[in-house]
């Protein structure tokens, strides 16, 4: 056990990429049950969230993709969009039920509106 973490061995037979300290943003919850999977594997935190990226990060990327997330393939265009109060409402209530940013749920929005699809039928 690492004491000056208080977290478990770390893996002495692979080869270590430099550490470093990001802080982040994350559900207490969720932090909780992350050092409680790694003292019950006996990991550190970070060989636990090395874990998570190698068992669901392509999956993952994969279902963003269907859902029409396609990278960054060019240089965004800073633009001036004409937006108004129940818009930005709109925009703000999908933000806190989907968990993304609200510029991100607008901007798919945009990309199947232009393309045609995900179109609801609207009564006249």
């Amino acid at each position: 056990m690492n004491a000056r973490h208080g977290q478990a061995r770390v893996c002495e037979d692979e080869e270590r990429l430099p550490m470093f300290h990001r802080t982040i943003r994350l559900p207490s919850g969720l932090w909780q049950a992350v050092k409680r999977r790694g003292e019950r594997d006996g990991k550190a935190i970070r060989w636990v969230i090395d874990d998570a990226l190698d068992a669901d990060l392509i999956q993952l990327i994969e279902r963003l993709r269907k859902l029409g997330f396609r990278g960054e393939r060019r240089v965004d265009k800073l633009v001036r969009a004409p937006l108004d109060d129940n818009v930005i409402g709109r925009i703000d209530h999908g933000r806190r039920q989907a968990g993304l940013p609200a510029v991100r749920l607008l901007r798919v929005c945009l990309e199947w509106h232009v393309a045609g699809r995900a179109r609801s039928r609207r009564r006249r």
